[in-house]
């Protein structure tokens, strides 16, 4: 491996680019390795300076010193290349005391967090101060003097600190791809949090929180030409900025990607400010993906109002939130070339089920509504389903709810056969009334290769019966995230009958998995089975647990000491 050229490196570190851990220990394993490595370490270093593992056991004073270690290289790197007079370079001489770096680290710079970015100068000037270093008090004495009595000196040298830093930013680093000011997520992955030692973040964040120097980025010379390349922009800040908005509108005309999360929205937003968003869309030139999360609906129209000038190029909208008195599918309905619509723990109206009726996204391919509510016995990813399932692959319905009325039995699976020939993942929230549809959607969708069944308590022999009447040539994964019993005979028969060639198999918050249902599995699929994971209330033995371990490779067991019962959902 160690000979692997820098092209078939680069693949293989794609893989990792999440993985601070794994690169920095590339970093010591030859020159080529260490070259690669670091050019994915400095894609985002002040993201990976409070990157962690869950439950992380860092010491503040640890954390602030790996902050000015981080700031003194990076400027360092810039201070070598600095050739103009933008900056008063004097205000940086404690941070230019790095040796000379053996790469430009500035040249890899593709992310900047602007909150992440004031993180680390907070951090760097508190560990100096704690240190006394009387270089740092000489360079920025001449800050005291325009300081009122009451003023925070400390606070003082980070706005400053702030200002020329992003000036620097701006004119040194012309590869930025990515902008965000992520205030609020502690999760930025599956294994990378937000580090534990850092300040917790109150719900309702000020804008004083980021120092204005920063929100001022768009506006420093050299912003046209190293915001210009942006691709992606995750806006997840508390206060509308409107300033910082018309500044980024005029020299960020290229975005892919744009996210707004409003989770901690609140206070200060208004119309006018939200329209300054509206512009931001509007004037993007080839935006395909964009993000709404945890909407706040008094100002959602005028957000998306922007969306239709994005019609043809726009391919992924994904929407969390409630929706109250306006109908987002308003707007969406314009976007006929969208191929990914998703909504997760958002509530619908019934004024949108006339507006779907005759709609049509001739390129819908995956279709997820996740914990999602409707106010009527309807429901609508079925509307959209019966005009626009032809070429849709993945459908999710996990979790949902409806008014209770004599009667009604969703046809949500029945659709899904009729109108989806294509559907290869299927995920849905069923019920036993719904047994029978289930059946023919297997019958008719042959491509199914992933399947993933929710639902109530029920006895789900029946069902295990019928699929093994069918042939099913192509399920690779089978998920039950349900609380059904079912025999050891009705399983088995499943297994061997259907055919099916799989390959990972779950069962959650099962009441009746045992021993016996575990040796049929290992007996019909032996090592043919990639994966098997096991949630339930009945204890196994140690001799069967050993038994899979040794034939399943990736084989996980759990006991659960009771089931939950999701009582919400409806039948």
């Amino acid at each position: 491996m160690i000979e692997l050229n820098h092209d078939c490196l680069w693949q293989i570190f794609t893989n990792l680019e999440q993985d601070k851990n794994s690169l920095h220990a590339a970093v010591l394993v030859n020159h080529t390795w260490c070259k690669v490595a670091i050019q994915f370490l400095w894609k985002k270093p002040f993201r990976f300076l409070y990157t962690c593992r869950k439950a992380c056991k860092c010491l503040t004073e640890g954390r602030h010193k790996k902050a000015r270690n981080l700031l003194a290289t990076f400027i360092t790197c810039i201070a070598q290349n600095q050739a103009s007079s933008i900056i008063n370079m004097q205000d940086f001489v404690i941070w230019t005391n790095a040796p000379r770096t053996a790469f430009d680290y500035s040249r890899f710079l593709r992310h900047i967090d602007l909150h992440d970015l004031f993180l680390a100068l907070m951090d760097g000037v508190k560990y100096l101060i704690s240190h006394k270093h009387l270089d740092y008090v000489i360079a920025f004495q001449h800050i005291t003097k325009f300081l009122a009595p009451d003023d925070n000196w400390e606070s003082a040298v980070i706005q400053e600190m702030a200002r020329d830093i992003c000036k620097l930013l701006v004119s040194h680093c012309s590869n930025l791809r990515y902008l965000s000011i992520d205030m609020a997520n502690k999760q930025w992955s599956k294994e990378n949090h937000r580090c534990s030692s850092l300040p917790n973040i109150s719900f309702w964040i000020t804008v004083k929180e980021i120092p204005e120097e920063l929100l001022l980025i768009p506006t420093y010379p050299g912003a046209t030409k190293s915001l210009s390349q942006l691709v992606e922009f995750y806006w997840g800040a508390t206060h509308w900025t409107s300033e910082f908005l018309i500044a980024l509108s005029k020299v960020s005309k290229r975005l892919r990607t744009l996210i707004i999360d409003m989770s901690n929205f609140g206070r200060n937003e208004s119309n006018d400010h939200a329209r300054n968003l509206g512009t931001l869309i509007k004037v993007q030139t080839a935006l395909q993906e964009i993000q709404f999360i945890k909407c706040k609906p008094r100002v959602l129209p005028s957000i998306m109002q922007g969306l239709r000038t994005q019609a043809k190029s726009l391919r992924y909208f994904h929407f969390q939130g409630m929706v109250k008195d306006w109908s987002v599918f308003s707007e969406l309905v314009h976007l006929t070339n969208i191929q990914e619509l998703s909504f997760v723990k958002a509530n619908f109206r019934c004024s949108e089920i006339e507006m779907l009726a005759s709609s049509n996204f001739p390129n819908l391919t995956k279709l997820v509504f996740d914990t999602t509510s409707f106010r009527f016995p309807i429901i609508i990813p079925e509307i959209i389903i019966q005009s626009s399932g032809s070429k849709l692959r993945t459908f999710s319905l996990p979790a949902y709810f409806y008014p209770s009325y004599d009667g009604f039995v969703p046809t949500v699976a029945l659709s899904v056969a009729k109108y989806c020939p294509n559907i290869v993942h299927f995920e849905y929230h069923v019920s036993r009334k719904e047994f029978s549809q289930l059946i023919i959607l297997f019958a008719s969708c042959q491509h199914l290769k992933k399947v993933m069944l929710a639902g109530n308590p029920e006895d789900a022999n029946e069902l295990f019966l019928q699929l093994a009447t069918l042939e099913l040539p192509n399920l690779r994964e089978f998920e039950i995230t349900a609380q059904w019993s079912y025999t050891v005979a009705a399983l088995e028969s499943f297994l061997v009958r259907s055919k099916a060639p799989l390959r990972s198999l779950v069962f959650r918050s099962s009441p009746c998995f045992s021993d016996d249902h575990l040796e049929a599995i290992l007996r019909c699929l032996g090592d043919k089975l990639r994966k098997l994971y096991v949630e339930s209330a009945q204890e196994m033995t140690k001799l069967m647990l050993s038994k899979a371990n040794e034939t399943i490779t990736d084989f996980v067991y759990k006991m659960i000491d009771e089931v939950y019962n999701p009582g919400w959902l409806l039948e």
